[in-house]
């Protein structure tokens, strides 16, 4: 089964990324810390993201977002815009809890340390 195609949506903090990955390779990545921008700039680093890889919205497999917990309009703009793509392009849209994802790059950092991890 080939690595699927997947573009990673996040807003649920200040920063406002958007990360295009095949399999576990990240393609490209586009991301901000600009607070309170991410409406403005969300559709715009979709299509940068997309340009840098050089793939095509319908060449998706699926979308990813983050699901929370977080600010409550900047996770509304983020699910807001995955959910209308997958609806246009007729492809399934996955929440990550955004604490697990958190704690899963923590892990990755420090793998020799036994941490314990506490949001």
């Amino acid at each position: 089964m080939p690595e699927p195609l997947i573009l990673n949506i996040e807003t649920a903090t200040d920063v406002c990324s958007v990360a295009l990955c095949l399999g576990e390779e990240v393609l490209a990545l586009v991301e901000s810390q600009t607070v309170n921008d991410h409406a403005a700039q969300l559709t715009t680093y979709i299509d940068q993201c997309m340009d840098k890889a050089g793939y095509r919205l319908g060449e998706l497999d699926a979308l990813a977002v983050s699901g929370g917990p977080g600010s409550y309009t900047s996770l509304r703009i983020g699910v807001a815009t995955a959910k209308g793509i997958c609806y246009a392009l007729d492809k399934p849209l996955l929440a990550v809890p955004t604490l697990e994802s958190l704690a899963h790059a923590a892990r990755q950092i420090a793998v020799d340390q036994p941490t314990p991890y506490c949001p």
